[in-house]
């Protein structure tokens, strides 16, 4: 008997498993499968522990042809110049894509990818039926493209297991002071990416320590750019603060959960967000956030952080030291943060993004029978 569910073939550019846009792909896919539909994974990267979860998509031409393509769009890849090939109905899951010139100083060659990105992008919406987009700031773009049809649902993340922060300063290879209190520390989580303005957070690090000589930061993330990374080192010996510096790399879960329980406040400089899932996880463990107020960042955090316009050092380090002494705007912070990360916990985003896959489902598939 001829199977009636619904096939979508599910694509992106990278599986890797602890990144948000992987994450995400993950579970609009189970999604996908508990409302009844079959589903099949294609990737260009897929990570070793990755491996039975999706498809090289290169082999794609080998598949029954699904009733639906859905895209999740986040760089340049060979994947999208595929799909521009196919006849299906094609929706895009934009989560937005880097400012190539950003790049261009310290890694040309991403700098490329992210160019030829956006010249996907632009073909993509004008070929795509329909998109779900991860914020207004990326809905935005897309109309600006010429895609009418676009919805917003945020991204499907899960939050960290962490629920009281008081973590291992062991883990974080980081001193505590001689009285055995916990110094000031600062966190950042996310790639090692220009746009992201690590040395931004460093120089504010050297004028915090002038009033907490024991003032502390990490940065949990894999480098998208070994030059850029280098950078940051040597700026760091340069400002006489790199052994208050932890570079921690890309860690497990419960890792990541130990760096959220030990920190003192969230820190970000970034200039360029499509959503930004860590500050929902730190608001979700009841630390406090200090973000630049760039790109989706605002829509993200609301009134739930101190957002800066500026984002230099001084701005950043004032706002931290603020947090620090003012244990009412601290309580305060952490209180709307918890209020905040309600509205995307899991269970919410996804009957949201249930909401929309059903109508996708119904307007692009279900009319073709």
């Amino acid at each position: 008997m001829c199977d009636l569910s619904p096939l979508i073939h599910h694509f992106t550019a990278v599986l890797a498993g602890r990144d948000a846009v992987s994450r995400h792909t993950l579970a609009v896919d189970a999604l996908l499968r508990e409302m009844g539909c079959r589903t099949r994974i294609f990737a260009e990267h897929i990570h070793p522990d990755m491996r039975g979860k999706a498809t090289d998509f290169r082999e794609h031409p080998e598949h029954l042809g699904p009733d639906l393509l859905l895209y999740q769009m986040s760089t340049g890849s060979p994947v999208a110049e595929y799909l521009l090939t196919r006849s299906e109905p094609i929706v895009l899951n934009y989560h937005n894509i880097t400012p190539a010139h950003v790049f261009d100083p310290w890694e040309p060659q991403v700098a490329v990818v992210l160019t030829q990105a956006r010249r996907q992008l632009r073909e993509l919406t004008r070929r795509a039926q329909a998109a779900i987009a991860v914020s207004d700031y990326n809905a935005q773009e897309l109309r600006v493209l010429g895609l009418a049809d676009v919805v917003v649902v945020p991204v499907l993340w899960g939050s960290p297991e962490a629920a009281v922060r008081s973590g291992s300063s062991e883990l974080l290879g980081l001193t505590v002071s001689s009285d055995g209190q916990s110094p000031l520390r600062m966190l950042f989580v996310g790639r090692i990416a220009p746009n992201k303005r690590h040395e931004d957070l460093i120089s504010a690090l050297a004028l915090l320590k002038r009033w907490h000589p024991l003032a502390q930061l990490v940065f949990v993330g894999a480098s998208s750019s070994p030059n850029y990374e280098s950078h940051l080192k040597t700026f760091a010996h340069k400002l006489g603060v790199f052994d208050s510096v932890r570079f921690a790399g890309s860690v497990s879960t419960d890792e990541l959960n130990e760096h959220y329980a030990d920190a003192s406040v969230y820190v970000s400089a970034s200039t360029h967000e499509g959503f930004c899932v860590p500050l929902l996880e730190a608001m979700s463990v009841g630390l406090p956030v200090v973000a630049v107020a760039a790109a989706a960042v605002p829509e993200t955090t609301a009134d739930a952080a101190v957002l800066l316009d500026s984002g230099k050092p001084l701005e950043i380090a004032l706002a931290v030291n603020r947090l620090h002494v003012d244990e009412s705007l601290r309580t305060r912070l952490v209180k709307r943060g918890f209020q905040r990360f309600r509205l995307f916990e899991e269970t919410v985003v996804k009957q949201q993004m249930r909401n929309a896959l059903e109508c996708l489902l119904e307007v692009h598939v279900r009319q073709k029978g």
